[in-house]
């Protein structure tokens, strides 16, 4: 009895294992780009302690871009990048889009004193050297003008 239900596991295991081809190549691949930010809304200035919420635009280049979110980085104490970043479906028929673009937003909290400098992404230039829309914000104390 236990070599027939040995054998019978046995075989369960294989039909099982062998069904599961990891191989299969039905699997949508994709990887990570960063989008082309084109814009964003900032203040004329920030108040000391405030939440402001910042919107910012970026193009999709192909239909197989999706946007997938924003990396946002502190570069200093109030230096801050910000890439958009997009999942790219290989696919041999994605269709080029012009002027589309999409819009995101972050809340973004004054800890500081001292002026902001928020530096979206847009792109390289022709050398590969990383090229940023650049925004400088002073902060005032609140009720200040």
């Amino acid at each position: 009895m236990k070599k027939i239900f040995a054998l019978t596991l046995s075989c369960l295991l294989l039909l099982g294992f062998s069904s599961c081809d990891i191989s299969d190549d039905d699997t949508a691949n994709f990887h990570y780009e960063t989008l082309e930010i084109t814009g964003a809304d900032l203040p004329e200035y920030f108040e000391y302690g405030k939440m402001y919420n910042i919107e910012f635009t970026y193009l999709r280049p192909s239909d197989c871009h999706i946007y997938d979110g924003f990396e946002f980085n502190p570069t200093g104490e109030t230096e801050r990048t910000i890439f958009a970043i997009a999942a790219v479906v290989e696919r041999a028929d994605c269709k080029d889009l012009t002027a589309i673009e999409g819009t995101d937003n972050f809340d973004f909290e004054v800890r500081y004193r001292d002026p902001y400098t928020f530096k979206f992404y847009v792109g390289e230039d022709e050398d590969g050297e990383k090229e940023y829309l650049t925004y400088e914000v002073p902060v005032q104390e609140a009720g200040q003008e």
